[in-house]
């Protein structure tokens, strides 16, 4: 073996070291990437360490073994196979990198089978016939060489096409895909030369270095091409999250910090700057009707059309909250510019909207805050607008309203409200009352209704109307319900005397504890637990409970009413459906409201109305209370109507457990006031 042999194995043998150690690396950084160019890049590296190997190994056994000995065939058709499969995953591994759609792994399979079909072609054809040994080797040899530089040149033309100024990455992988293809084309013209019996190029030995070493740069230009598209991601990545940071992903209006921000620069340069801001008052109704699609597309045209008002204003839209929009700007002058551009805002959002062949309507409220006036500082402001937003909103539906300082007493007494309210379940202070319900006949007390009241350690006892309402945005409507009902059933078993009627209690359950699924089974579980008949428990609950889950209601009912607890429509007649409820649930009767009580002596259409309720629920089997009698000629005239049972400040005015003791002529049974559990 001369010395020329010698340098053409250990390039063959180096190179298959050098590509096997490139594979290695674009493995390990496929492990930390997930790409999959580079598993191609890694799986094409490999191929051509096996490539380079198998062929200097092919070349030991030509002096010793025929060509068509087994041991140099299946040397041979494993070269060729890797061979083909190395240009193939060089090929598709980085077409990856620009492909919008990644290669399917049947895709890669494919492909990959049909570059070892072709090498073990390659191989097989001729391999038993001595006299074709030109055709042989072309297929073997020539046609390899002319295969790898047209895929390499292709590859080097397309990236350097497609290189963008300051990657190096790329330009230095078409630079060295485009040597190494030139270096393949060279080689196959040499084998040409020799396969027509002339003598090759004297300076082809000296390009061995070229075919080691372009190789190892079409790898270090891959491995730099990577890190700058991931230097890329990252950066991109940044950037993408910064955009989150600072504006709303759907609406793409800046949201609350960089609304604030800049707001407090204009409020630093400019003078007059105002805040309007818009709140979406019924996105849960939306989102009901036609689900979060029909959300996301109201938010969506509101924040399109609030900020075209903006823009027309010279003003500046961004998006605060949730269901909030909001617009600022400086130079509107006095509040009446502000008011202009409110009333555009709400003349904007009243336009229609169609979402899946439905008109949806927007109901908004617009608070109006103004800088210096009413705050100095960007979150001041902000609350200041809400204020007078939330006062827009319980005027109605479509309003505006500028802030006014007695908003901020009422927000700060309100607040107050909420954190007395939370302390009153700690401190015991609510206390139960209750008012005597009479037969209508006999005027015996057959029962009472429970009424709550809120012992304030500084205001003294409130009303309901005091405090119900908070109790909702604190979520405690349940616990004060809860609360309630196992004081009134402890205490209503103190009414109770043997050998005499059982006295009822009523009491008022919101919606938000009776349309719990699990409400009936908690009643009795409370009447086994304080040991109260439930013939002595009357559930009341108003009209607009029934109507939003008729069904769950009525199932409700059935269950309370098989336990043998009663359950009254309260407050009758104000609705806009009782008929239908009265038809569809089971309850046991209603109560007809105060405000047809009050005028039944004075207003004929009343009176009649209230007959026809009488005659209804007595057609179909349903008690009547009557609540409100305040005189006597109104107590003679629901006692000639044929009324069920009355109840007013006629007859008594709600009263502690011990005045109802004693009403009762109970001696002994205050008692069971020491019974009471502690809430």
């Amino acid at each position: 073996m001369n010395e020329w042999a010698t340098l053409d194995l250990v390039v063959y043998f180096a190179g298959s070291l050098i590509a096997l150690t490139q594979s290695i690396v674009f493995a390990h950084y496929y492990r930390l990437f997930h790409r999959e160019h580079l598993l191609l890049w890694a799986c094409s590296f490999l191929a051509l360490a096996v490539y380079l190997a198998t062929a200097g190994t092919s070349w030991l056994l030509i002096a010793h073994y025929q060509s068509a000995h087994p041991l140099r065939l299946g040397v041979t058709s494993l070269s060729l196979l890797a061979a083909y499969i190395q240009v193939v995953a060089l090929v598709m591994g980085t077409l990856a990198i620009w492909r919008k759609r990644r290669w399917t792994r049947k895709q890669m399979i494919h492909a990959l089978i049909v570059a070892s079909v072709f090498g073990l072609a390659s191989t097989l054809l001729f391999a038993f016939d001595p006299a074709m040994v030109q055709e042989r080797m072309f297929l073997r040899v020539g046609l390899r060489y002319l295969i790898t530089a047209l895929a390499a040149l292709s590859m080097g033309i397309a990236i350097a096409r497609r290189w963008p100024r300051g990657r190096l990455g790329q330009l230095m992988t078409a630079i060295a895909l485009c040597l190494y293809g030139a270096d393949q084309f060279h080689v196959f013209l040499s084998y040409l030369m020799q396969a027509f019996g002339e003598d090759p190029w004297p300076w082809t030995r000296y390009t061995t270095l070229i075919t080691l070493l372009a190789p190892l740069f079409i790898s270090y230009g891959l491995v730099i091409w990577l890190l700058e598209n991931e230097r890329d991601r990252a950066e991109s990545a940044t950037d993408a999250a910064e955009r989150l940071r600072l504006f709303d992903q759907l609406t793409g209006l800046p949201n609350r910090s960089q609304m604030l921000s800049h707001l407090g620069q204009q409020m630093q340069h400019s003078p007059g700057v105002a805040l309007l801001l818009v709140r979406l008052d019924n996105l849960g109704h939306i989102a009901a009707a036609s689900g979060m699609d029909g959300v996301d597309l109201a938010l969506l045209t509101s924040a399109e059309r609030i900020e075209e008002v903006a823009r027309e204003n010279g003003m500046v839209a961004a998006r605060p909250g949730a269901d909030h929009i909001a617009i600022h700007g400086a130079g509107l002058g006095a509040g009446n510019g502000a008011q202009r551009v409110a009333e555009q805002i709400l003349t904007a959002l009243a336009l229609p909207l169609i979402c899946n062949g439905r008109e949806i309507a927007i109901d908004a409220s617009v608070g109006i805050a103004l800088a210096p006036n009413d705050a100095t500082t960007p979150e001041s402001m902000q609350s200041c607008a809400e204020m007078a937003r939330a006062r827009a909103q319980s005027d109605g539906a479509m309003r505006y309203r500028f802030y006014a300082p007695d908003l901020d007493v009422a927000a700060k007494e309100r607040l107050a409200l909420q954190s007395e309210l939370r302390s009153a379940f700690l401190n015991n202070e609510f206390v139960l009352e209750f008012q005597p319900i009479l037969d209508g006949w006999s005027l015996e007390i057959c029962g009472f209704e429970t009424l709550v009241r809120w012992q304030h350690p500084q205001r003294g006892r409130l009303l309901p109307e005091a405090f119900i309402a908070e109790l909702e945005p604190l979520g405690l409507v349940e616990t004060l319900d809860a609360w309630v009902l196992e004081h009134a059933c402890i205490s209503a078993c103190a009414w109770q005397k043997a050998g005499h009627e059982v006295l009822t209690v009523a009491v008022n359950v919101s919606a938000y504890s009776f349309q719990r699924r699990r409400f009936p089974e908690m009643i009795e579980a409370l009447l086994k637990r304080t040991g109260l008949p439930a013939a002595g428990l009357e559930i009341e609950i108003i009209e607009s409970i029934a109507m939003e889950h008729p069904e769950h209601a009525a199932l409700s009912i059935e269950h309370l009413r098989e336990l043998g607890v009663r359950v009254m429509l309260d407050d009758f007649g104000t609705g806009f459906s009782s008929l239908k409820h009265l038809r569809q649930l089971p309850f046991d009767g209603i109560k007809i409201d105060h405000s047809f009580v009050v005028d039944v002596l004075i207003d004929p259409r009343d009176a009649a109305i209230v007959r026809a309720m009488l005659a209804l629920a007595h057609s179909l089997g349903l008690e009547v209370v009557a609540e409100g009698i305040e005189t006597a000629a109104q107590l003679a005239w629901f006692q000639s109507a044929g009324c069920d049972r009355l109840q007013g400040f006629h007859f008594h005015r709600s009263m502690p457990q011990q005045a109802a003791l004693e009403l009762l002529g109970l001696a002994g049974a205050s008692a069971v006031e020491s019974k009471l559990p502690v809430s």
